[in-house]
């Protein structure tokens, strides 16, 4: 007779009494012990394997790529102006709207049959008025009418009138940019190292005109601008003053200014400019944004732009200066009336604000507006301002004040007599 061994009985009684207590929470059941005891006990080498149900579970992993958004960042300086385009005229065209100088130059006439006096460069914007046969009136960078035969020019009817506000399409906006200044004799403020405010305006304009021109996506908290399609395109963009720092570096006269964007039908207009004469010293920008007092929306769009201007601009460290009360704010004429004090802002018929961003006068501010950084984010400013202002019905939070009557001198910005339009060359 086979002897099983004490430590095996041992160990299968012990067994045999751990089964009993897990049977109900094992996953695994092992078969009857006596099964095995008999197995054990029986002669030859014979053994019996313990049946086991087992249960699987498979895990599947899923992997999600999050693209994130890739800033706009802080281009050196603005993109080209674009080639020339070839002379074409919109079907509607009927007269009144703008011309851009076809690829090669436009003659202009003062009279239709009299020589040309001058030949005007590719790529220069005219008001239109009215047609003669081929021939277009137009009124000039130098404050006055011309001719203009149709097939030397582009000619586009201006924008159907539309209501702006939350709803509107910023693709379908048509917005002017205005740098400020410009010419031999308007150089606007000079900084105590010679920074030029004209070649600040015009380079600050090419960026706005950049940012409109494509789609981004906007993080509002922060201001920062990202490529992306949550805001398209604006519908058309179009800048007073035209060129790189030399190029675009022409007189043009402030009745030229807002007749282009009245006769473009413009939805909006800004005009870009920095400061000079300052009052008091402050902890943060002095930044000021001209409204017209005949148009309630223009108020609501500086007080917008104030705000976008001191989220970008606060980031920055300068020994900021400003006036005793900084802002939106409208100047009103002393004469009869008391019509808007700036031109621009009493003839433009769509809400038009004049921007000051800083004060270049003020050295410290002027070496930030020495620098591409900062010149960027002077534009993304007016650009988030620009978005908010024609596609919401968004207030503002910049700080504002009434109109005033104002009996300042801030000189005139009409063209002068010798006023050259920029030569095809």
């Amino acid at each position: 007779m086979l002897r099983v061994p004490t430590a095996l009985l041992v160990f299968i009684a012990l067994l045999s009494a751990c089964s009993t207590d897990a049977a109900s929470d094992s996953t695994t059941s092992a078969a009857p012990l006596t099964t095995l005891a008999a197995a054990t006990a029986t002669e030859g080498p014979t053994t019996t394997e313990p049946a086991t149900t087992t249960s699987t579970t498979t895990t599947t992993t899923t992997t999600t790529t999050t693209t994130l958004p890739i800033p706009v960042g802080v281009p050196e300086s603005p993109s080209a102006a674009p080639s020339a385009e070839i002379a074409k005229m919109d079907p509607s065209f009927t007269g009144a709207g703008v011309v851009t100088i076809a690829a090669g130059g436009a003659a202009l006439y003062e009279s239709v049959g009299n020589d040309p006096f001058v030949v005007a460069r590719e790529g220069l914007v005219f008001a239109a008025h009215r047609m003669e046969g081929e021939w277009i009136e137009v009124f000039t960078s130098c404050d006055a009418s011309a001719w203009v035969h149709s097939d030397e020019v582009v000619a586009q009817s201006p924008s159907a009138p539309a209501q702006i506000g939350d709803g509107f399409d910023f693709g379908e906006a048509t917005i002017v940019i205005d740098p400020g200044h410009g010419g031999p004799w308007n150089t606007g403020a000079v900084s105590p190292s010679g920074l030029v405010e004209k070649a600040v305006n015009l380079d600050i304009a090419r960026r706005v005109v950049d940012l409109l021109n494509e789609s981004h996506t906007v993080d509002w908290a922060t201001g920062e601008i990202f490529y992306g399609d949550e805001i398209p395109a604006a519908g058309w963009v179009i800048q007073t003053r035209v060129g790189d720092e030399e190029t675009g570096d022409y007189e043009a006269g402030l009745i030229f200014r807002s007749d282009l964007a009245n006769q473009a039908g413009a939805h909006a207009m800004v005009a870009i400019h920095n400061n000079a004469g300052w009052e008091i010293n402050l902890p943060v920008p002095g930044s000021d944004v001209y409204y017209q007092s005949q148009i309630p929306e223009s108020r609501r769009f500086a007080r917008l732009m104030v705000e976008e201007m001191m989220l970008s601009f606060t980031a920055f460290e300068a020994d900021w200066v400003g006036a005793i009360e900084t802002g939106a704010k409208s100047r009103l004429s002393p004469r009869e009336g008391n019509p808007q004090y700036y031109g621009i802002l009493r003839r433009s018929e769509m809400p038009t604000v004049i921007a000051e961003g800083v004060y270049i006068a003020n050295q410290s501010e002027a070496d930030l507006l020495a620098t591409a950084e900062f010149r960027q984010v002077y534009a993304e400013a007016v650009y988030r301002s620009l978005v908010r202002f024609l596609t919401t019905d968004d207030t503002g939070e910049g700080a504002d004040t009434d109109p005033e009557i104002w009996a300042g001198s801030a000189g005139s910005g009409d063209a002068r007599p010798d006023c050259i339009i920029p030569e095809q060359n």
